[in-house]
């Protein structure tokens, strides 16, 4: 599975450098930048969601999906931990604990699993939104919004989605066939904002924060990609045992593991942005991260490999 996706990161990353060199010919600006994620976060994700939950009922995918749920709260809880005991830096509080599990793990789950593997990835993410805007809006503004929780678009389509999945039948070919090709945007157009938000990165800029960068990183792609591997082990051989071998339960954790390893949410700069914090550090993790992952994605996979069989 490690040489698959190392090679699904090669063609992402290849679709990423296509993405820096247009920023850096047409000098892409922070308003372009902002509108390319609005169109990801909230247009073609929730329409590659309520895609993906189009197909016929299976109630073994169903108590699956709620394993994911569970399986992530644990790895969230571990990650947001760690970075409270680990830094007093907010920012990097929210780098350690939130991955960028939409726009490098959307791709990279479909790659590698299928449409199949975006349903589970479902509840990875809907935990992510859910503790994106409390905890980690909380942490940069010091209040609370559960309005934009209920109202993010991604949660109302996982919503959605469920229910469709749950219908006796799937959506008219009338529908479904629009849901379908938006759906299929969404590898390139999110690997080419990654190279957009690499392009705007300046290597100046590192040398004052390098001490505080490089732990960050550290923290984010190794030590939780190590701790992530052992919890799920954990939890696969607690799972099996309990359920006797559940089908598709190593896919699962997979799926779990592939998004808690990939680089920093982008979310957070544009958190940091709203409430004024430092926006410019936070578009730093994410290049730095997006970068690194290449090397330490797949590594900590085939590891994973070698003792979840």
């Amino acid at each position: 599975m490690y040489v698959l996706v190392a090679k699904q990161l090669l063609t992402m990353a290849i679709i990423g450098l296509g993405g820096f060199i247009f920023a850096k010919i047409f000098k892409v600006n922070e308003s372009e930048r902002k509108f390319l994620s609005k169109l990801l976060m909230y247009f073609i994700n929730p329409t590659m969601v309520l895609n993906s939950f189009n197909r016929e009922f299976d109630s073994q995918k169903l108590a699956l999906l709620g394993i994911v749920v569970i399986l992530s709260l644990i790895i969230h809880g571990m990650m947001i931990v760690l970075g409270i005991l680990t830094t007093k830096q907010k920012i990097d509080r929210l780098a350690i604990a939130f991955t960028n599990c939409g726009f490098i793990g959307i791709p990279l789950i479909r790659g590698v699993f299928g449409d199949e593997g975006i349903i589970f990835l479902m509840g990875y993410l809907a935990v992510f939104n859910i503790l994106v805007w409390t905890y980690g809006y909380h942490q940069l503004s010091g209040t609370s919004n559960i309005i934009k929780v209920i109202t993010n678009p991604n949660i109302i389509a996982v919503a959605l989605g469920i229910v469709i999945f749950c219908m006796p039948f799937t959506l008219p070919e009338v529908v479904a066939r629009p849901l379908s090709l938006v759906a299929d945007t969404n590898t390139a157009i999110s690997m080419v904002l990654v190279g957009v938000l690499i392009a705007d990165f300046h290597p100046s800029e590192s040398k004052e924060v390098f001490p505080r960068l490089a732990k960050m990183t550290l923290l984010r792609l190794v030590i939780c990609s190590l701790l992530n591997v052992v919890i799920l082990f954990a939890a696969y051989k607690l799972i099996g045992g309990i359920t006797g071998g559940m089908t598709d339960l190593r896919m699962i954790i997979f799926v779990v593991l592939i998004c808690s390893m990939c680089p920093v949410a982008t979310s957070i700069p544009s958190l940091a942005c709203l409430f004024d914090q430092d926006a410019a550090y936070a578009s730093l993790t994410v290049s730095i991260t997006s970068i690194l992952c290449i090397i330490t994605l797949p590594g900590f996979v085939a590891l994973a490999e070698l003792i979840i069989k």
